[in-house]
């Protein structure tokens, strides 16, 4: 039965899982960098690692001009707090990072046409943010 009702359905259907299935058009660089972080520390916590370096891009490159400010953590179980910001183009903050990673200090880099270097470690069960270069 194909009827105007069924074929709305499919439509809202259809929009919905193209909204809430991660839709990069809605990405920014504070939220592009907490999805680089929430990967980096499930990979440090499965590794034997202690520490690991990666490198951080913004969505649209690094030719350009941006800085990442990260502000501490306020509370010492998770979901840690904290916000983060990066500018540039599609610049944005969130406080989604908190829910994997601990920020004991903050950390601020600017970055002229490259990418930032950022730090975590391992410290006991927390996986800390604790450079960014």
């Amino acid at each position: 039965m194909n009827t105007p009702w069924r074929r709305l359905g499919i439509l809202v259907a259809l929009t919905a899982a193209w909204f809430f299935g991660g839709c990069s058009a809605l990405e920014d660089n504070g939220t592009h960098l907490a999805s680089v972080l929430e990967r980096g520390a499930a990979e440090l916590r499965g590794s034997f690692l202690t520490q690991m370096v990666f490198d951080y891009e913004p969505l649209t490159g690094i030719n350009q001009d941006y800085y990442i400010e990260i502000t501490p953590s306020n509370q010492t179980q998770a979901p840690y707090g904290g916000y983060l910001v990066v500018s540039g183009q599609n610049s944005g903050g969130t406080s989604y990072h908190g829910r994997f990673v601990y920020t004991p200090a903050r950390l601020y880099v600017q970055k002229h046409n490259a990418a930032a270097k950022i730090t975590l470690r391992k410290n006991g069960d927390r996986i800390e943010v604790v450079e960014l270069k």
